[in-house]
């Protein structure tokens, strides 16, 4: 726990009488006139909000934060087909592979990144071989084995897929909309007084005081899958809420607190550094 040194002018028991009386505060054991507590919490709950924001952003760019926790990338596979797209990002991408704004097509009627003409090779190629395959195995299988074979032939001929071209995209973890990341950062603060982030996610921020502590953490539907993970749905555990708590964490809350303990005893109690 950090120290702070204080002046103080009156008697040594009055100086230990204002010290018993702003512990007594902070446990919620005495009346509090001027909001010592409330203010000193609160800090203290800025403070870890700004470090958990301050690690979800290096942990969403692929770095490891200060609990030593990575996060899993992003699968290929939710990267071309899950993850929405920056404006003129598809454009972009398809550029840079060759493609035009006419590769557009897939089978089955869905967007894809086929041209006209390669999707009616394409859709020539599985209906024969569906028909030959469909004599000698079940239906699924027969349209399996068809579809794998004319992407074969398409993409020897140089067509490409989804996962190719935006499978390998660049974009930050857990940022898709940034409402959990917003839900997380730190609002405005003015001594007791605390005024959640106004950011698209911000109100459902928790920061909560109570007799003793301070509570922080945020209420988006989601935050739990992602911070715990589920197996059961192929989502790994991507921690920001971590527990226990990072001793550098700790020690950084400490400082906050002997800080706003320190700017409280002088507005109530007229003391000095």
């Amino acid at each position: 726990m950090s120290r702070a040194v204080i002046q103080y002018r009156g008697t040594v028991e009055q100086a230990k009488s204002v010290a018993r009386e702003l512990v007594r505060i902070l446990a919620g054991a005495a009346s509090d006139n001027f909001n010592v507590a409330e203010g000193v919490y609160l800090s203290i709950g800025f403070a870890a909000l700004s470090d958990i924001k301050a690690d979800f952003v290096k942990k969403a760019r692929g770095q490891t934060g200060e609990d030593g926790v990575k996060w899993p990338p992003l699968s290929r596979k939710y990267l071309a087909y899950g993850r929405r797209f920056g404006k003129g990002e598809q454009s972009k991408l398809k550029g840079a592979a060759g493609l035009g704004r006419g590769h557009r097509h897939a089978p089955g009627g869905n967007t894809g990144l086929l041209s006209k003409d390669q999707l009616k090779q394409w859709n020539a190629i599985y209906a024969e071989r569906f028909a030959r395959l469909s004599l000698s195995v079940d239906l699924a299988a027969a349209k399996g084995r068809a579809a794998a074979f004319a992407w074969a032939i398409l993409k020897k001929q140089g067509a490409k897929t989804k996962l190719e071209v935006f499978g390998n995209r660049t974009v930050e973890i857990l940022r898709d909309t940034s409402v959990l990341l917003n839900s997380l950062s730190p609002g405005r603060l003015n001594g007791a007084n605390y005024q959640k982030p106004t950011s698209t996610g911000g109100e459902q921020q928790i920061m909560e005081t109570f007799s003793g502590g301070v509570i922080v953490g945020t209420n988006v539907p989601y935050a739990a899958t992602h911070n715990h993970g589920d197996k059961s749905r192929g989502i790994p555990a991507r921690t920001f809420l971590p527990d226990p708590v990072p001793q550098v964490w700790l020690d950084r809350w400490s400082e906050v607190a002997a800080e706003a303990v320190l700017a409280a005893a002088k507005i109530a109690y007229g003391v000095s550094a």
